[in-house]
């Protein structure tokens, strides 16, 4: 938080900022040379995952969270966006401290299927200090959306954390981010966040989601 403290005498006055959240997005030059490959590799593992689910969404199938072991040059690509990521989020959040972090990162990371209508609850990812969704395919489809007349479908929405300022109606509601093939979103885990319902009769949307937590014994990214 940002500003000069108020005091009776000497009549000091400031406008305040309190939390601050900072929200990373990028699109990625070269995704398309890697977008193919995550595709096929997320919907072979589909096929054979027993530990795949529908939690905590709505005809959305969440994979075991091991792609990030997964032994492939796209998985290679797509870790160092994640350590791209966290680097600018942590650079904006410490400033010149972050040149003092030592720890590496732990993550874990997991693909998310959302066939046609399917959604995602309002949730959080509490116990990491990073999270973030890298989109693999958007879903989209014109002849779909000129029937639905959806202008929002499969976006991300990124929740006011504030739970008294949604009652007091004193927000500015949701952001909300569009699904793009090759655009990687990442924000502090705890942020409450949702996907809104892919449309009907559309293709498959694909993202890798991740979370990131800061380990003194990190010896790599797992």
């Amino acid at each position: 938080m940002a500003g000069t403290a108020l005091t009776r005498a000497g009549g000091s006055r400031a406008l305040m900022r309190a939390w601050r959240t900072p929200i990373y997005t990028a699109d990625i030059p070269d995704a398309d040379q890697y977008n193919p490959r995550l595709r096929e590799l997320v919907l072979e593992a589909e096929k054979t995952d027993t530990q795949a689910a529908n939690f905590g969404g709505i005809d959305a199938i969440k994979s075991s969270q091991t792609i990030l072991r997964w032994d492939d040059p796209a998985i290679d690509w797509f870790k160092r966006q994640i350590v791209d990521a966290v680097t600018a989020l942590t650079r904006d959040t410490l400033g010149e401290a972050a040149n003092e972090v030592t720890q590496g990162i732990e993550a874990e990371g997991w693909a998310v299927v959302y066939r046609s209508g399917g959604s995602l609850r309002p949730h959080t990812h509490h116990d990491s200090a990073w999270s973030g969704v890298y989109y693999v395919s958007s879903g989209t489809d014109e002849d779909a959306a000129s029937v639905d007349g959806a202008t929002d479908a499969g976006y991300l929405q990124l929740l006011d954390p504030r739970p008294a300022a949604i009652a007091r109606q004193a927000t500015a509601g949701p952001e909300r981010i569009q699904p793009v093939p090759g655009r990687m979103v990442a924000f502090p885990g705890w942020l409450p966040h949702s996907v809104q319902a892919t449309l009907t009769g559309a293709g498959l949307r694909i993202c890798i989601a991740w979370n990131v937590a800061y380990d003194k014994t990190w010896q790599g990214m797992s």
